[in-house]
C-alpha cells in the first residue's frame, strides 16, 4: 500500500506588509522567503518548504560537525552534542528549534557530551594511557586523564576541571571501558565510575569550578560496572557476573540502593563493553542501546528514570543502521521479505510490528553512500535519508502518522545531478513530542560557504 506523498516541512517565514501611513512614508521591507533550491544567509528553500538559517551568535558551529548525542527533553527542549576533529560543539533549544544557543571549545582527546534533565551540559574529554606493550586484538587502552567542562543553562562553558590525572608516583584511577561519558547529577555536579585499583570500582564526582569535590562512593566488590549513565535521572548499571543490575545513580553522601535485575540481559564482558559506549538513542527520560544475546538474537536495552528493561528486536535488524526512538518505543531498520530495508516500530508495551510498506523507494542501483536519521515523535515516525554517488545526490523524507504501520511515499527535500560537493548534507532529526526538527546544511548562494538550516513540522510531516 502506498499513500499519496503529503510530507511538508517548513518554518513559516513571515512576509512584512507595507505599513499604512502618509504617502511619502518609505514602504516596509518585504521579507520574501527563498525560492526552492536556493540557500541564503537567512533561509533555505527546499522542495518540501522553507527553513531558517541557524543563528547562534558568535559561536562557530562547523557544518562538518557530526551530531553524536541528540537528546530531546521535556516539552520543546532539546540538546545536541557533536564534534569535528579538534573541536567539541553543543547546541540547546528551549523553544522547539526557533532559537538555539551554542557552546564550542578546542579539545585534545576524545570528547563526549552529557545532558541533564534541565538541559545543563557536561563535556568530558578523555585521554588514554600509552600502553607499554602491544594490546590484545580489539582491546583499547584505559582512560587515565579525564577533564570536565560544565555549562548550566544560560551560562558559558566553564574552565576545565581535572577529575583524573596520571600520577607517576603511584597507580592512579582509570576508566577501563567506554569513553568517559559522565552522568549529570545537577547543573554543577557530574559523576563517572572509575577503577581505583584492579577490580575495585567507585563512583567519583566532579564539581564545577569553585565548588568542593565530593568524596567517591565505592561499589560492591562483587559487581563490575558499566562506564556510562543511562536514563534521566541517570541509573547505574552493573553486573554480578550472572545478571545485569540497575539502581539509581548515587549522589554525594548517598548509600547505594539495592539493585534490581534487568531481565533477559546476559552479564557478559562483551555486553559491559557495548553498554559502556553510552546510549544510541534518547528521548525525554529514556535511553536505548542495542545488544546481542549469546545466541546472536538482537535486543535493545531501554532505561528510564526508574526502570530498565529489554525488548527483543526483529531477527533481520540491520545492526549498522542507526535507530530512532520515543519515550516508549524504538524504531529499527530491518530487512523485509524482499530483503529491502524497512522501518519497524517496537513498543515497550506491545513489542515489534511489521509495517505494511517501506518509507523509501528501492536503494539506488549504483554504488552510493547513505546517511539515515530517524525519530518517533509523538505518534509519528519520521526518517531522513541522504544518498550520494560521485555524480548525484538526493535528500529524502519518509513518514508515518499511524505509529509506523503505513508510510507515505518518500518525498525529496532536494535532488541534483552534478555539483555533488555543493549538495545538501543531513545533520540529524530531533523529535519533540508533536514537533520534529530536520537539521541540514547547504551551500549559500553565490558563496563558497555552507550554513546549517533547520526545518520543522508540528503535524507528523503532513502540512
Amino acid at each position: 500500500m502506498i499513500r499519496a506523498p503529503r510530507i511538508a516541512l517548513g518554518l513559516a517565514l513571515g512576509v512584512a506588509l507595507a505599513a499604512c501611513g502618509k504617502k511619502d512614508d518609505a514602504p516596509a521591507a518585504v521579507d520574501v522567503p527563498a525560492p526552492p533550491n536556493v540557500s541564503t544567509p537567512r533561509d533555505i528553500g527546499t522542495k518540501v518548504g522553507n527553513g531558517r538559517a541557524l543563528e547562534v551568535g558568535a559561536v562557530d558551529v562547523s557544518t562538518a560537525t557530526r551530531w553524536t548525542r541528540v537528546v530531546p527533553l521535556e516539552g520543546l527542549k532539546a540538546a545536541l552534542g557533536g564534534m569535528v576533529e579538534g573541536t567539541a560543539t553543543a547546541m540547546t533549544t528551549e523553544d522547539g528549534g526557533r532559537t538555539f544557543k551554542a557552546h564550542s571549545t578546542p579539545v585534545n582527546g576524545e570528547p563526549t557530551w552529557s545532558v541533564g534533565g534541565d538541559g545543563s551540559l557536561v563535556l568530558a574529554i578523555a585521554r588514554r594511557r600509552i600502553p607499554k606493550r602491544a594490546l590484545a586484538k580489539g582491546a583499547i587502552a584505559p582512560i587515565d586523564s579525564l577533564t570536565l567542562h560544565f555549562a548550566p543553562i544560560g551560562e558559558k562553558l566553564s574552565a576545565p576541571i581535572a577529575l583524573l590525572a596520571p600520577d607517576a608516583a603511584e597507580k592512579s584511577p582509570t576508566i577501563p571501558r567506554g569513553a568517559g561519558m559522565a552522568a549529570v547529577l545537577g547543573p554543577r555536579l557530574a559523576s563517572v565510575v572509575v577503577e581505583l585499583r584492579p577490580k575495585s570500582f567507585a563512583v567519583a564526582f566532579a564539581a564545577a569550578p569553585g565548588e568542593a569535590m565530593p568524596p567517591p562512593i565505592e561499589l560492591p566488590a562483587a559487581e563490575l560496572p558499566v562506564h556510562a549513565a543511562y536514563g534521566r535521572a541517570p541509573r547505574l548499571l552493573t553486573s554480578d557476573g550472572k545478571r545485569l543490575l540497575h539502581r539509581p545513580w548515587p549522589k554525594p553522601g548517598d548509600a547505594l540502593a539495592a539493585p534490581a535485575v534487568v531481565e533477559r540481559a546476559p552479564a557478559t564482558p562483551a555486553l559491559l563493553d557495548e553498554l559502556s559506549l553510552g546510549p544510541e538513542c534518547e528521548s525525554q527520560g529514556r535511553s536505548y542501546r542495542r545488544f546481542q544475546d549469546p545466541s546472536g538474537r538482537p535486543f535493545v536495552l531501554a532505561v528510564g528514570s526508574d526502570d530498565a528493561r529489554t525488548l527483543e528486536l526483529p531477527a533481520t535488524s540491520i545492526a549498522t543502521s542507526p535507530i530512532g526512538c520515543g519515550p516508549d518505543r524504538v524504531v529499527v531498520e530491518a530487512r523485509d521479505p524482499e530483503g529491502l530495508p524497512a522501518l519497524v516500530v517496537c513498543t515497550l508495551a506491545d513489542g515489534c510490528s511489521a509495517p505494511q510498506n517501506r518509507p523509501f523507494l528501492r536503494p539506488w542501483a549504483e554504488p552510493h553512500e547513505r546517511s539515515l536519521a530517524i525519530t518517533a515523535s509523538g505518534g509519528a515516525v519520521i526518517a531522513a535519508q541522504l544518498l550520494r554517488t560521485k555524480s548525484k545526490w538526493g535528500l529524502y523524507l519518509g513518514s508515518s502518522k499511524d505509529g509506523g504501520k503505513l508510510y507515505d511515499l518518500e518525498r525529496a527535500v532536494g535532488y541534483e545531478e552534478g555539483n555533488v560537493a555543493d549538495g545538501y548534507e543531513l545533520g540529524t532529526v530531533v523529535g519533540l513530542n508533536d514537533r520534529t526538527l530536520l537539521l541540514m546544511s547547504a551551500k549559500i548562494l553565490r558563496t563558497t560557504r555552507r550554513s546549517w538550516y533547520v526545518l520543522s513540522t508540528s503535524d507528523g510531516g503532513e502540512l
